[in-house]
């Protein structure tokens, strides 16, 4: 009985190698990025029991973009990455990289995209109704976006953009790039409807 065993164990242990030898190679995960530290030891300066409040809602998506998939458009296809995704749904890191990129330009104001023990000063709703890149390597992102003060006589701030960029896809990380620099741009347009006072 022995024997027989032991010639049965080796075939399997050489399926087993050679399935581990045609494994896929480990799914790599993306975000759209953090702004960089420019002084990472200076401390933020301390928020006033004044200070003027931001909240940034979570950005409105296409249901078929609002996923964790990387995927990009050969004309009426849409391809998914089969190597890589987002760590998060894409709502999400918009969401974040856009406070993030608006808060550097307002280190007095709290600029937050989560939920406030008070009403906030201004809150801010982005709708992008189209966030495409295709396989030519060229990025559209069309968005509008309303600002809403706490106070009901002070007018809403309404907006919108149609943003383009080109670049190199010659892989994943490209792509996540090239939706960031885009992104970014976004940031600043909405960044740039705020009221003057902020």
């Amino acid at each position: 009985m022995m024997p027989y065993l032991r010639h049965l164990a080796l075939p399997l242990l050489c399926g087993c190698a050679l399935l581990s030898g045609c494994a896929a190679p480990p799914l790599r995960l993306y975000t759209l990025g953090m702004p960089s530290d420019q002084n990472t030891q200076q401390q933020p300066p301390r928020l006033s029991a004044h200070a003027t409040t931001v909240q940034i809602s979570r950005v409105v998506l296409p249901d078929y973009l609002d996923t964790q998939d990387i995927v990009i458009r050969n004309g009426e296809e849409i391809v998914r990455s089969p190597k890589s995704r987002w760590a998060t749904r894409l709502s999400l890191g918009i969401t974040d990289l856009i406070t993030n990129e608006i808060s550097l330009s307002h280190p007095t104001a709290l600029i937050t995209d989560q939920p406030l023990a008070d009403t906030p000063t201004l809150r801010v709703q982005i709708n992008i109704s189209r966030f495409d890149v295709d396989t030519d390597g060229q990025a559209v992102l069309d968005a509008n976006w309303a600002i809403m003060p706490q106070d009901p006589n002070q007018p809403l701030i309404r907006n919108r953009a149609h943003l383009t960029q080109t670049g190199p896809l010659t892989s994943d990380a490209d792509m996540a790039a090239l939706m960031r620099k885009l992104v970014i741009t976004l940031a600043d347009n909405v960044n740039a409807s705020f009221p003057p006072h902020l």
